[in-house]
């Protein structure tokens, strides 16, 4: 019988010829090495993290094992998108047609016992007091959990356009209430000094911004403050600052207005891959890639000769730099390797807190499903559409024979739970 790594090894064999032919030997090389970091044992850990009571992924194996947490929307959807962004359900679809169907039942019934009347989704274990950022990823997980299963939600949101005006005002925040609020709160946030914390806050904010119009409002203030000689907001050139690009990058790529100084703000991500600076999460690592890809995305995406011309030569650059930028990404990851192939936030330990609510036991070394999702598929497709990679030319992490092992294993998880009860 074959073992595992024979099996993988046979698998992806064909995608990585093709692959050197599109990137060379030497970018292959240094993928290979990346993927040695991603084992059967991920799908495992993955598994133990699912609550076949509630229906839903916990944050980590802390949260799992002590009193106080519980699963959550954002753990959840993440834990649902490395079904599909692994390779787990390349031959059946996304991962509402990946998943048992039982489970998709039981998920919705979870995401949609958090709503609330006003419409936003809260957890048992963080209630309403909890910050806009974690409100805002909130709502926006659990919608796209709820459509990809072709569910909607029980109340009405601020995102989701109704006829009847006085019931949707009431929904509307007081900073979103009139232009005046917004740039009152908009001053707020000094992004030259935190530009990667607020950016966030900005894009998990995203879809009621432009619900409620305001939308120009954002980019016109956005452009007034960028640093012209980086193409950052931040006050520095760093991890930091290229965080805060990948954050806001994402606002305009989503507006299909221009991004300014674009060709000074890729080249800054491609300078923090391979910086001597000490890293201190996984995010930075990660952000450095998808702050390339997104800065790209805008330039094509406005259309016209310049802005192809501009991508292209972004895309150049980082083709010739491509194997040195993935080794110095592989040695920057393995600090965050913990057991089960999972990854933690920190180089030590898992992050406790997530967007300001408790999501794990302090200091604590494990891996959390953020930081594993970000460190593994997350991180590969990123580094894939930084290099202007095809989708039918990235060798998948896994394959059918895993997604049905891992299928297999939450059956048996179900089947156990309902003999212990």
């Amino acid at each position: 019988m074959k073992s595992y790594d024979e099996i993988i090894n046979k698998n992806r064999a064909p995608y990585w010829e093709s692959l050197e032919r599109e990137l060379g030997v030497e970018t292959v090389d240094a993928l290979k090495e990346m993927y040695t970091l991603y084992t059967s044992e991920m799908i495992d850990w993955f598994a133990s993290l699912y609550d076949v009571e509630i229906g839903g992924y916990y944050y980590s194996e802390s949260a799992r094992d002590n009193e106080g947490f519980l699963p959550d929307a954002e753990s959840t959807v993440q834990a649902l998108g490395f079904w599909r962004d692994s390779g787990l359900c390349a031959e059946v679809g996304g991962y509402a047609q990946g998943v048992p169907e039982w489970i998709g039942e039981d998920i919705c019934r979870f995401i949609s016992s958090l709503q609330d009347p006003d419409g936003y989704f809260y957890h048992p274990q963080w209630g309403k007091d909890i910050t806009l950022s974690r409100r805002g990823r909130d709502l926006n997980w659990s919608r796209n959990i709820l459509s990809a299963f072709g569910r909607s939600p029980k109340y009405p949101t601020i995102i989701d356009k109704k006829s009847d005006a006085e019931q949707t005002e009431t929904l509307i925040p007081e900073h979103l209430s009139s232009a005046e609020k917004f740039n009152e709160y908009l001053i707020s946030l000094n992004l030259g000094e935190f530009s990667y914390h607020k950016g966030s806050e900005l894009s998990s904010q995203l879809s009621q911004i432009k619900a409620c119009g305001l939308e120009k409002q954002l980019i016109e203030f956005l452009n007034g403050l960028q640093h012209p000689d980086t193409g950052l907001w931040h006050n520095e050139k760093n991890y930091y600052g290229v965080n805060g690009l990948m954050k806001l990058s994402g606002i305009y790529l989503s507006s299909g207005l221009p991004l300014p100084n674009a060709m000074n703000a890729a080249m800054s991500a491609a300078d923090a891959i391979v910086s001597d600076e000490p890293v201190t999460s996984i995010v930075s690592l990660w952000n450095t890639w998808v702050a390339l890809s997104r800065v790209c995305s805008v330039l094509r995406s406005q259309g016209g000769e310049v802005g192809n011309e501009q991508a292209d030569a972004i895309l150049s650059v980082m083709r010739k730099r491509a194997a040195e930028c993935i080794r110095v990404s592989y040695k920057k990851l393995l600090p965050f390797r913990k057991s089960g192939s999972s990854f933690s936030y920190n180089p030590k330990k898992s992050a406790p807190f997530s967007q300001g609510a408790p999501a794990a036991v302090k200091d604590t070394p494990e891996g959390d499903v953020n930081a594993t999702v970000i460190g593994s598929s997350l991180m590969l497709n990123s580094i894939y559409s930084a290099l202007g990679v095809p989708s039918e030319l990235r060798v998948p992490m896994f394959f059918e024979e895993d997604r049905i092992r891992y299928v297999d294993l939450l059956n048996k998880k179900r089947e156990n739970a309902k003999f212990d009860n």
